[in-house]
């Protein structure tokens, strides 16, 4: 299999992976922005075809670590560990001064996949769970 891995993906790309992964596609346009806002992304092809590809957003304190997908049919291969891979390369680039806190929410059942990168499953004792709202247009 002859994987290339670059820091680009359109948002066709984009909702091709969600759609995979039964998170369903989105608008267009706000796929465009939010991945034109994305402070790094890294994307895994297989003869230019998108298999893959990983987010992080950041503001020198924080960052989140987003949409880390990879096709059904290319998952167990290795793809997501070597996205995951740069993406940590990315976040140590940007931690100097005092660190940075990073953050994800995991897709139920993948949470041991994140461990092997140094994130904790909340809560724990010192940290309550994480939370999530999704907020839709009114009117």
């Amino acid at each position: 299999m002859n994987i290339s891995y670059t820091n680009e993906v359109s948002a066709g790309d984009y909702n091709i992976l969600r759609d995979s992964v039964g998170w369903g596609a989105c608008n267009y346009e706000k796929v465009r922005m939010a991945l034109d806002r994305s402070d790094f992304i890294i994307a895994a092809r297989i003869n230019g075809q998108i298999v893959g590809m990983a987010r992080v957003m950041q503001d020198g304190l924080q960052a989140i670590v987003m949409d880390v997908m990879v096709l059904p049919d290319y998952q167990q291969q290795g793809i997501g560990k070597t996205m995951m891979g740069h993406v940590m390369e990315y976040l140590k680039s940007i931690s100097h001064e005092g660190g940075i806190f990073v953050n994800l929410m995991s897709a139920k059942g993948r949470e041991e996949f994140y461990e092997q990168f140094g994130f904790i499953k909340r809560p724990t004792d010192d940290r309550g769970c994480g939370m999530a709202q999704w907020i839709e247009e009114v009117g």
